[in-house]
């Protein structure tokens, strides 16, 4: 699923940055589109969920939630960057 561009219903297209599983479920770090399918520097996080053979993202709504994400993500770019150098 990362560096795919995925659209929600409300038309808004995100390429995924990054996906980290916790506590068994899936989740993405998206980075949002313009029009242009230009990056913008909004951001925000899904979760996967699955209903027979099909695979949907939504956003994460819970603050708690979102606090553990920027952290999980946040240490997976740091051991991402710290590997290159």
């Amino acid at each position: 699923m990362v560096d795919k561009i995925i659209e929600l219903d409300n038309d808004k297209k995100y390429v995924i940055l990054d996906s980290k599983k916790l506590d068994k479920v899936n989740y993405y770090f998206g980075l949002r589109l313009d029009k242009n399918e230009t990056p913008t520097n909004n951001y925000l996080f899904f979760e996967e969920s699955k209903i027979g053979n099909d695979v949907y993202l939504a956003p994460v709504e819970d603050d708690k939630t979102k606090g553990i994400l920027l952290t999980a993500f946040t240490i997976n770019y740091l051991d991402k960057v710290y590997d290159i150098v």
